[in-house]
């Protein structure tokens, strides 16, 4: 493989790997909110800005990592590649344990009954 070739692999695992990072900061952002019980606007908008302000320094260091800071169609594209594969993959994980957890089921393997 040419080095170009191997530089564009890296850059785009990177990145791919900073829009999962990314989604992943936004999941536990909104999970804090909810456990919180943050249901004022104030709360809202005020975690959302802290947590925009957190994904824009990841995304300003894993640009800076790949490319010195430059911005690309490839960097872009593969940063969307990433938030697909962390909602596909990654993100019905957390959701079905949200949807047990609001039913008030318990995790499976764990029981409260004495043999």
């Amino acid at each position: 493989m040419t080095d170009l070739i191997k530089e564009q692999i890296r850059i785009f695992l990177v990145m791919c790997c900073c829009g999962m990072t990314s989604a992943m900061v936004w999941e536990v952002f909104r999970l804090f909110r909810r456990r919180l019980r943050l249901h004022g606007n104030a709360a809202k908008i005020i975690t959302e800005i802290i947590c925009c302000i957190v994904i824009a320094f990841l995304i300003g260091d894993f640009c800076f990592y790949c490319r010195n800071g430059k911005l690309s169609f490839m960097i872009g594209a593969s940063f969307a590649t990433g938030l697909w594969l962390w909602k596909n993959f990654f993100y019905g994980i957390i959701s079905a344990g949200d949807q047990h957890e609001q039913k008030g089921e318990k995790a499976q393997g764990i029981r409260d009954e004495k043999p």
